[in-house]
C-alpha cells in the first residue's frame, strides 16, 4: 500500500473511533444531568477526553504529512 493509501485508513480510524468517543461523552453528560457520577465514571470521562485531543492531533500530524 501507498503512504496516501495508509494515512487514509488511518483517518478514517481516527474518525470512527472519535465518533464512539463523542457519542460516550454525550452520554456522559446527558446521564449526569440526572445522576452524579462516580468517582470511576469521572476518571474515565477524564481518560475519554484526553484521548480525543490526542486523536485530534494525530489527525494534525496526518494531514500535514498528506
Amino acid at each position: 500500500m501507498s503512504g496516501k493509501e495508509d494515512i487514509s485508513r488511518r483517518s478514517s480510524q481516527i474518525r470512527e473511533e472519535l465518533v464512539r468517543l463523542f457519542f460516550e461523552q454525550t452520554e456522559f453528560y446527558r446521564d449526569g444531568a440526572r445522576t452524579k457520577h462516580t468517582e470511576t465514571e469521572l476518571a474515565e470521562c477524564e481518560k475519554r477526553r484526553v484521548r480525543i485531543r490526542g486523536l485530534f492531533a494525530e489527525l494534525d500530524e496526518l494531514r500535514k504529512a498528506e
